[in-house]
């Protein structure tokens, strides 16, 4: 992983995210459209240097792919983190590879107060098993146990004795079907508790809704990795 010297580029590409310049994903989306805030210039007006650093980062982020890793905090599993990469293909033998974002996540029952949750065996309790998975699918309104915004991810059996195969198992927060906080504790963020979960990674609200705002600026991810 080169992270040395890509910060300048990470920012950059950072900075379009969040003005909401659609990057072209993995040559296989539509041309990108441009968001405009009122009163700002089109890409076309920009003076020339600026143009053209947006074009080339555009470009970069056209040519690569992403991911998620969740890295597990032994200490105080509601205190995890999970991150969102960013593979740029540089060459056919070449890539390189920045972290895009960071957040707080946690995944199980534990805290740092005691050791509950740390099985990846115990269902409903445990954080997530290590390993790969999938994210086979995206919902912007969920509606369920859970609600909102959420990813669902690829069941997983544990690396322990029992190999409980873990189910049900997503990317989501606290909120009501259409985004908005609601009244019950399924649907409303507390504080800090609500980052405790049955198994699944769970972001504070704004979090996730900033996770998904990158799926209008790079390419989506199609895979988690824990450890």
């Amino acid at each position: 992983m080169n992270t040395g010297t890509a910060h300048p580029v990470r920012r950059r590409l950072k900075a379009i995210a969040t003005a909401g310049v659609a990057a072209v994903a993995v040559s296989l989306l539509p041309s990108a459209a441009v968001a405009q805030e009122p009163g700002a210039s089109a890409v076309g007006a920009l003076d020339a240097p600026r143009a053209a650093e947006l074009t080339s980062v555009t470009a970069a982020a056209a040519k690569g792919t992403t991911y998620l890793q969740f890295k597990k905090n032994k200490k105080d599993p509601s205190n995890s983190r999970l991150s969102l990469y960013f593979i740029q293909q540089v060459s056919p033998d070449k890539t390189r590879t920045w972290r895009v974002d960071s957040w707080r996540a946690g995944s199980g029952l534990g805290t740092a107060d005691n050791k509950i949750g740390r099985d990846g065996c115990k269902s409903n309790v445990g954080w997530l098993p290590s390993g790969t998975y999938d994210i086979t699918s995206f919902s912007n309104n969920f509606s369920g146990k859970i609600n909102g915004i959420v990813w669902r991810l690829s069941d997983k059996r544990c690396l322990g004795k029992a190999k409980t195969k873990r189910t049900a198992l997503f990317i989501h927060s606290e909120m009501k079907s259409n985004g908005a906080q609601g009244s019950t504790e399924s649907t409303r963020w507390d504080g800090n508790s609500d980052y405790k979960s049955n198994g699944c990674v769970k972001l504070k609200p704004a979090d996730v809704r900033e996770l998904k705002s990158y799926r209008s600026s790079y390419p989506k991810p199609t895979q988690l990795y824990v450890s």
